[in-house]
């Protein structure tokens, strides 16, 4: 059965009929509503700088109101230390006028005190006239001051809540923006799917003169053709076949083909997004992750060496397979030796132990903790080692903002280094300690105790 192809007219003409089922419409009002959304932000990031601009207005009035409250609390100040120097200044001259008395004529110098005190008492009645008017004064800043105040907090209200709708218009905007986008990118696909389907046709078949007589003859709209093909389809299966039940077949297993392939792209399209996705997250905590590692390695690092020994943390990473990360340490206990991962088979019971209390100490800055309990860790490791790692764990636990560390054992070397930060308490127990202790909460001597036992 020979192939129909369509010629290039009814090819541009199928372009045209795709293009035409793209929302074109969408992404029209998609731009109206993005550009809206631009004009309303810059409305409204203008009337914001309006408002600050009448709040740094309102704050230069403030200042200024505060300046002259201030300037009336000083002239209140003054009067009154000049009221209270008028006041000693009467004092004086009473004493004065008494002296006085004295030696003058009593009529003449009781006419003096009193036109003295007239003029004094019409002094200080208008200072407390002139005070009277500034302490009114005062009252009426003071409110105007308490009314711009106000005013001045409910503008920056209104700015608050204008910042605040700015903020959504912005990320309405972006949501637009990123719709306008998805469409673009849909319509390029679907172009480069028709380019596609087109030079494919065209690399099947080239057109020729009866050819495109035959697609002259064949409808002009998508409908039209859609039935074309179906009536094609139809005489197709009407036909006689051998086998009946090969085209059914074929049919089967062509629609088969087309679900599997296009689950297959989903499917591509889905890894691809989760991929993506677990890039983004891994991007935010790994970083994080890899510092405090890294951290932990300077210090771990700083206190082998001290002990004359070398040591190092690293991250264990594993890709994708977050399930095998996990931290590894690598202890070197020998010069001559290569670092080796902390482990039964490379390290000696001892050797674990001082690499454990060392990892331990290393975490002390890094992490949040009340305290710490460790327990016998100091049990088979050799005295040189054990008096490092008591010095270490000494030095870690007496530095400020640190957790508690409870070291619990059985024994200890003599002699070692104990800072004011220590404490020691030895716990007593036994067959032979009710004696003891009953000696104890008598408040006797510790000779006494000793006796007492040695005479159990």
């Amino acid at each position: 059965m020979a192939s129909v192809v369509p010629p290039r007219r009814h090819m541009q003409n199928a372009y045209r009929f795709i293009l035409v089922d793209l929302n074109i419409s969408d992404i029209e009002r998609l731009r109206s509503e993005n550009d809206e959304l631009k004009k309303k932000v810059e409305g409204m990031e203008e009337a914001l700088r309006e408002l600050q601009k009448g709040q740094r207005k309102l704050e230069d009035e403030e200042a200024e109101i505060r300046k002259k409250k201030e300037t009336i609390i000083d002239k209140v100040r003054f009067h009154k230390k000049r009221r209270e120097e008028i006041q000693r200044r009467v004092d004086i001259k009473r004493r004065t006028l008494e002296d006085i008395s004295q030696e003058e004529d009593a009529e003449s110098s009781t006419r003096k005190l009193t036109d003295q005190l007239a003029k004094l008492n019409d002094q200080r009645f208008r200072a407390v006239i002139k005070l009277k008017s500034l302490l009114v004064e005062a009252v009426a800043l003071k409110w105007s001051s308490a009314e711009k105040n106000m005013a001045f907090i409910e503008l920056d209200t209104k700015i608050w809540e204008m910042e605040k709708d700015v903020k959504k218009f912005e990320k309405d905007a972006v949501h637009a923006a990123k719709g306008y986008e998805n469409c673009k990118r849909i319509t390029q696909e679907h172009r480069q799917v028709l380019l596609k389907a087109k030079q494919h046709a065209e690399s099947i078949s080239v057109i020729t003169e009866d050819l495109a007589k035959e697609f002259e003859k064949m409808p002009s709209t998508v409908e039209e053709l859609e039935g074309a093909i179906q009536d094609t389809e139809s005489e197709a299966n009407s036909m006689l076949f051998l086998n009946q039940n090969v085209l059914q077949e074929y049919q089967n297993r062509q629609r088969e083909i087309e679900s599997i392939s296009t689950k297959l792209e989903d499917d591509k399209v889905e890894c691809e997004r989760c991929c993506s996705e677990i890039e983004t997250t891994k991007g935010k905590w790994l970083p994080t992750l890899r510092s405090l590692v890294l951290k932990i390695n300077d210090t771990f690092s700083r206190n082998f060496q001290e002990m004359a020994v070398a040591g190092e943390v690293s991250l264990d990473e594993h890709g994708l397979d977050f399930s095998q990360y996990g931290i590894l340490i690598k202890v070197k206990f020998r010069q001559t030796g290569q670092l080796q991962v902390l482990s039964a088979h490379h390290q000696s019971g001892g050797e674990r132990s001082v690499s454990t209390i060392l990892y331990l100490v290393s975490l002390q800055d890094l992490t949040n903790c009340p305290f710490r309990v460790v327990d016998e860790i100091n049990q088979g490791m050799d005295p040189v080692n054990e008096r490092k790692m008591f010095q270490q764990l000494v030095r870690a636990a007496s530095q400020l903002n640190t957790p508690q560390c409870f070291l619990l054992t059985p024994k200890l070397l003599p002699d070692l280094e104990y800072s004011d930060a220590c404490s020691i308490l030895n716990i007593m127990n036994g067959p032979w300690i009710e004696k003891p202790a009953q000696a104890w909460s008598a408040g006797d001597c510790w000779r006494k105790v000793m006796s007492v036992e040695a005479g159990n």
